[in-house]
């Protein structure tokens, strides 16, 4: 039916019929777009990363051409161009497109894992020394940078969480042990962050761990008391009853 339709069409109007047939365009859904800053400033950082900050158009002409003097050869002035080009005309749609990806949670734990991660790994986070009110500080200045997928709420919630981090690893002689023994294999630490578990289970992991270290990495090698005080820190931080 469908064929005899067209060929009543075209014997009727030959003319119109066939422009209309070639000149029909493709659907929009069977394109693909593929941008140049996907390609290359995802080598270096998350595309998540790259979007997730508000800036002007000059700031990222003068953070691009940072980018380019570093690795001239992998970033050409055509393509310094074309990628700045991108960002600022994709940059609203491609920040919705990330805060729709956002997620909830109740643990506060787990929301600076998904608001923080974007940017930074854990691993740089948790090292770092400070007191309540500086995380407060710098959180509040990483919203600044990032408000639309960090909001008020977040940042208080993840400031709050990482005082008292900082208040049991400050007071843990674990905490030292913790980062340049377990970090240092397992960066950037999101999955280790993760992870919950009882005493005896973080015993059974730690003891595993030292095994493997014995023959796998020497350089790190957890010794007997140690690995006792990375358990009991763990016990404080990550056991079943941690929020």
């Amino acid at each position: 039916m469908k064929m005899f339709f067209w060929f009543f069409l075209i014997i009727l109007y030959p003319g119109i019929v066939i422009t209309e047939l070639f000149s029909a365009e493709i659907p929009a859904g069977n394109e693909t777009t593929s941008f140049l800053v996907d390609t290359k400033c995802s080598k270096c950082h998350t595309i998540k990363r790259v979007f997730i900050h508000a800036r002007t158009e000059e700031e990222w002409r003068g953070i691009i051409e940072v980018m380019m003097n570093k690795v001239p050869e992998w970033i050409s002035p055509s393509d310094a161009k074309q990628i700045l080009n991108e960002i600022t005309m994709n940059w609203r749609g491609r920040v919705q497109e990330i805060v729709a990806e956002r997620k909830e949670y109740d643990d506060n734990r787990l929301l600076f894992l998904d608001r923080c991660t974007v940017c930074h790994p854990v691993n740089r986070i948790l090292k770092k020394s400070r007191n309540p009110e500086d995380w407060k500080e710098i959180v509040a200045r990483m919203r600044s940078e990032a408000s639309e997928y960090i909001t008020e709420e977040d940042a208080t919630r993840i400031a709050t969480f990482l005082s008292k981090r900082a208040e049991v690893l400050t007071e843990d002689t674990g905490s030292s042990l913790f980062v340049e023994k377990c970090l240092v294999c397992h960066p950037p630490g999101e999955k280790l962050l993760l992870e919950k578990h009882n005493r005896v289970e973080w015993e059974r992991i730690v003891k595993d761990r030292q095994q493997y270290a014995r023959k796998a990495t020497p350089q790190v090698i957890i010794g007997h008391e140690e690995a006792k005080l990375i358990v009991e820190l763990l016990v404080k931080t990550q056991g079943e009853k941690m929020e």
